[in-house]
């Protein structure tokens, strides 16, 4: 270990945030002290309490080791394909957000190009009738990707939908090695917002090179005149959030996602039950509200709502959490914490998560908010024209996410991109029509979920 080098780490807060923090640094740093304090968990964490996860669930859960299989066995997972939108932008509206690729390209023109064209000459079906797992979704099927380059269902992706409670449970197995504290009570502070030291309840004292405020929204160790905070109001709506569990119906490969009278409600089926995230005015649950802050300042890194707390669209908020704990490592700097290597972290975080917050401004354009923020500005000013995206660093989301969005909540360009005017109409028009055949008649042949999933159980 060099002279600079992090030799011990303080994870405050542990709940499902905290302890995937735990794991994977001390899983990366065997040589560094992780020791974790917890702390008063927080009801207006979105981090905590969804199920959805977004594909990069799996990188993430490879760097801590844990196995999809296990996880799927034991109840704590199952397989999610992507999201049906009910009544979102329009009543009436009924539409699959599905994960990965959609369609084929040909040559260098994109399939939603070629799509959009044939479209406007009323010879295509709906644009996610060309995603693999928007079409195997749709009719209640899962598999996973065919590794055959030929097969209609190789390109797309899934991610997991877990149960909180169980999988804060498997985390807590995971970091059980590690020292706990008891819980937080305040935190001392230095100079220039640094953390000198954490007191606990039975009035311990905790001292370490970095500190992890993994406590919520609440953000237990920013110093008390920090007031900071970047407010997301005008484009993602708050109010209040209310969570339940509901027991019976058959288990779905798609996430649900419907407007109702004063805000919208996320349903996400798990092994034995279904978990309802609900935001409105009148829900009955806690005031939430949307935006973020600096994560890492001097020797305190944030994450999770502690740093930025974004709504419950998608499973997002997680995907942010465990993005920010691997862009850490990858970036983590000397426990002199050079203001340039601080900077660089800050600046490179802010990236991905405000074009997290474009995307899901763009699914509340319906809601009057106004004005956009600049980078969905840019996006929609640039797909209208072409249907092409801007490029965007730090971009969370593969380019056919955005595309499925925009096209899918009716957004559309407003002319022919060039480039597919090279490929003519009826070889176009014919092309995606047997590509749509052979999405249905693969998905025929694979098993219902609920039937897939009782095996995979049963290992």
């Amino acid at each position: 270990m060099t002279g600079r080098a992090i030799r011990s780490i303080c994870v405050v807060g542990d709940g499902i945030v905290g302890l995937s923090a735990a794991a994977a640094f001390a899983r990366a740093l065997p040589n560094v002290t992780v020791t974790i304090v917890p702390a008063e968990p927080d009801p207006a964490a979105v981090a905590e309490l969804q199920c959805a996860t977004w594909p990069s669930i799996h990188r993430f859960h490879a760097a801590i080791g844990l196995d999809e299989q296990e996880l799927v066995r034991a109840g704590i997972a199952t397989h999610l394909l992507g999201t049906r939108f009910v009544d979102w932008a329009r009543a009436g509206d009924n539409w699959v957000h599905g994960f990965g690729e959609h369609g084929l390209k040909a040559g260098t023109v994109p399939f939603h190009s070629l799509w959009h064209r044939a479209s406007r000459a009323a010879e295509a079906a709906p644009f996610w009738h060309y995603s693999a797992a928007a079409v195997l979704g749709a009719a209640g099927k899962f598999t996973h990707p065919s590794r055959d380059p030929a097969s209609p269902l190789g390109g797309f992706l899934y991610a997991l939908r877990i149960d909180p409670p169980r999988y804060r449970a498997r985390l807590a197995a995971l970091t059980a090695p590690l020292v706990r504290h008891a819980p937080f009570a305040a935190a001392e502070h230095g100079d220039g917002g640094a953390i000198a030291a954490v007191t606990t309840a039975d009035g311990g004292r905790v001292t370490a090179d970095l500190y992890l405020d993994c406590s919520g929204s609440q953000a237990v160790l920013r110093h008390p005149e920090d007031r900071a905070f970047e407010s997301w109001a005008d484009w993602l709506p708050g109010r209040t959030m209310a969570t339940c569990d509901v027991t019976g119906g058959a288990i779905d490969p798609l996430d649900r996602a419907e407007r109702v009278a004063g805000g919208w409600r996320w349903h996400s089926a798990l092994a034995d039950h279904t978990r309802v995230i609900a935001l409105g005015e009148d829900e009955g649950g806690v005031a939430v509200r949307f935006g973020c802050r600096t994560p890492w300042t001097a020797n305190v890194l944030a994450i999770g709502d502690s740093a930025t707390a974004i709504d419950p669209l998608f499973g997002t908020a997680l995907h942010l959490a465990q993005d920010a704990i691997l862009l850490a490592l990858e970036l983590l700097p000397g426990r002199d914490f050079a203001r340039v290597e601080i900077a660089e972290y800050n600046r490179r975080s802010h990236a991905t998560r405000a074009r997290m917050r474009d995307l899901h401004a763009l699914y509340h354009l319906r809601s009057g908010q106004r004005p956009l923020p600049d980078g969905l500005a840019r996006t929609l000013e640039q797909f209208a024209r072409r249907g092409r995206l801007p490029p965007s660093e730090a971009e969370p989301f593969e380019t056919d996410a955005w595309i499925a969005s925009l096209l899918g909540l009716g957004v559309t360009p407003h002319g022919v991109d060039p480039l597919s005017e090279s490929v003519d109409l009826e070889r176009v028009s014919h092309a995606i029509a047997a590509l749509a055949t052979r999405l249905t008649e693969a998905a025929d042949r694979v098993p219902p979920y609920p039937q897939l999933l009782a095996r995979l159980r049963a290992g």
